[in-house]
């Protein structure tokens, strides 16, 4: 297979000109729109790794969300199809009559879907109640405690920026986490240039202070932003909102999930009958008597969680699965201590991390930054894992759903299973592509384009022409 790139006088079109066996010839142009990206593309075939084209494949360059193809496979890896995180329900001190003579603990094992609407499990906290009188217990005689211990206090990675720190989708880890760890702030608003009216904050956080700056404009949907960071219940809210909407809701981070967990569970034992003398907190308490297991809250299946993430493009599930591989020791697991449990993991395997960058396990920091070849080299490596076939459920089909659902609609001749990644100036696609029973993989990342459009439509020009030689 023979691969020459050219460049026409004029600058009309560079090309790249892919020679495959059958001898057929396609040329890739590159569009004079795109003639100041930067281009990182290969796409393989995966039993033997064979290029079948590629261009700057070993140039770094800024990949978004397609990071989390990167978390999800070293999860699944190192973690298994069928892990499932478990969150204890624990106490001290004695029962007895009704009356626990102590404290109640939530114990979390860093589980980001405990009350998550992508898994319907919203209503868990009226089945631990349940769980709570099966076990005997009418009182308490303490305080409802979340113990999130199992990861450190810094709960969001470094390198994420001030734009998003604060909005839902920049949530951050906790080892204790729920509802999404995100807000919904219900408001009400009127005509141009006024302020909306907020009429509800679910779930409410004790102590919740919001700041509201936001002003009603003609705009169709929100430029919305809210600024704030973990532990701190302040929330600045900004930008604007479309106009006459009896009901807008904007959403954002939740400052303490894990003492937003302690006061809901509190807040549910007495709806059920169950008093509570003292109070929800995330305080740890002083070492006392041993804790007895009263019962444990297993999640889905990391297959399932690994499906989230990647068909929902969802940060904060990634932040979580990534936090999770750290190393299991008696401290606290950290953020840095999980990227080197990813970056050992793949170098054991022979990938290689030159020009790579991995800040975080979403893709969200601006930071990251790797060359096309090394994911791919990822993706070859888990075609020929036992979890492939679990991994390629993960990944949405193109044209068919998720984030990709109007991605390459009108390719019929292969299935193509993508993972989109985009954020300010960048467009990526990485996945497989499986034709007449051949696996192909592959990794396409566009950058400092001034369309994203021209950018979208040249991927999908680039592998239309390469599936139609394979």
């Amino acid at each position: 297979m023979k691969i020459t790139a050219g460049i026409f006088i004029g600058l009309t079109v560079v090309a790249l000109s892919v020679q495959p066996a059958c001898s057929q010839r396609v040329t890739l142009d590159i569009p004079t729109t795109l003639r100041h990206a930067g281009i990182s593309l290969i796409v393989s075939e995966t039993t033997g790794g064979t290029t079948i084209a590629a261009l700057n494949a070993e140039r770094s360059a800024t990949p978004a969300s397609i990071t989390k193809l990167i978390t999800t496979a070293t999860a699944l890896e190192m973690l298994g199809d069928d892990f499932r995180f478990e969150t204890a329900i624990t106490c001290d001190g004695t029962l007895h009559d009704g009356t626990l003579d102590g404290n109640l603990y939530i114990v979390g094992d860093g589980d980001p879907s405990l009350g998550s609407r992508y898994t319907g499990e919203t209503d868990f906290l009226n089945h631990w109640c349940e769980k709570l009188r099966q076990c005997g217990i009418r009182q308490i005689g303490g305080d409802i405690v979340a113990d999130a211990s199992i990861y450190d206090r810094t709960a969001l990675p470094p390198r994420w920026t001030w734009e998003d720190i604060g909005n839902y989708y920049a949530a951050g880890v906790f080892g204790l986490s729920v509802f999404d760890n995100t807000i919904g702030i219900t408001m009400r608003t009127g005509t141009v240039g006024s302020r909306p009216t907020i009429l509800d904050v679910a779930p409410h956080p004790h102590g919740l202070q919001l700041d509201n700056q936001l002003v009603v404009t003609h705009t169709k949907t929100d430029s919305a932003y809210i600024y704030g960071i973990p532990y701190d219940n302040r929330r600045l809210m900004t930008g604007a909102v479309p106009e006459n909407r009896s009901r807008f809701v904007l959403k954002g981070d939740l400052p303490n999930p894990p003492r937003c967990a302690a006061e809901q569970l509190a807040a549910q034992l007495r709806a059920n009958g169950i008093a509570i003398a003292g109070t929800a907190t995330d305080q740890p308490k002083p070492e006392g008597g041993a804790r007895t297991i009263l019962f444990e809250h297993r999640s889905q299946p990391l297959s399932e969680l690994c499906r989230i993430v990647n068909f929902n493009s969802n940060n904060n599930y990634a932040e979580h699965l990534l936090r999770r591989l750290a190393p299991r020791t008696d401290a606290p697991a950290t953020h840095n201590a999980a990227l080197q449990a990813v970056t050992d993991f793949w170098k054991r395997r022979g990938i290689d991390f030159g020009g790579v960058s991995l800040n975080d396990g979403s893709g969200l920091s601006p930071m990251n930054a790797f060359p096309a070849t090394f994911l791919n080299n990822i993706l070859i490596q888990m075609a020929k894992s036992p979890h492939f076939d679990t991994f390629l459920g993960t990944i949405p089909r193109a044209g068919k759903e998720g984030s990709v659902a109007h991605f390459m609609k009108t390719e019929k001749s292969a299935d193509i299973y993508a993972k989109s990644g985009s954020m300010d100036g960048v467009q990526a696609y990485a996945g497989y592509i499986v034709k007449n029973g051949t696996t192909y993989s592959f990794c396409i990342m566009v950058n400092h384009f001034d369309r994203r459009q021209d950018a979208r439509r040249a991927i999908e020009q680039w592998l239309h022409k390469i599936i139609a030689t394979l």
